[in-house]
């Protein structure tokens, strides 16, 4: 769907932007996790086993998190930016187009 929603229809989004967005936070945060565990292990030939695993999950994140951001894509919206996560969500008002801007609240 790429073309612009009616402003209700964009604000309609909101339930499943939040549901990817949480996809996104949680993914990354286990990518980082993951990083760190590979980065400490690296140099070690001890963990030769554990190391291929550990990328091999990392990529599997990498992946998944690709595809949150093609489905936003499909959805017609675009990234702004992760911190928070900020979605665009292209609209049309009469003739104008026009934007509204959707961001992730992370549950504290």
């Amino acid at each position: 769907m790429r073309h612009p929603y009616d402003p209700k229809h964009a604000r309609a989004l909101a339930p499943l932007l939040d549901s990817i967005s949480r996809e996104i936070e949680e993914r990354a945060i286990l990518l980082e996790t993951l990083e760190e565990r590979i980065h400490e292990r690296k140099n070690s030939p001890f963990y030769a086993e554990d190391l291929r695993r550990l990328e091999a999950e990392a990529a599997t994140q990498r992946r998944e998190l690709r595809l949150c951001h093609k489905e936003l894509e499909r959805l017609g919206c675009t990234v702004l930016g992760l911190t928070p996560l900020t979605i665009r969500i292209p609209t049309l008002v009469g003739k104008q187009r026009r934007s509204v801007v959707w961001q992730h609240v992370a549950d504290d």
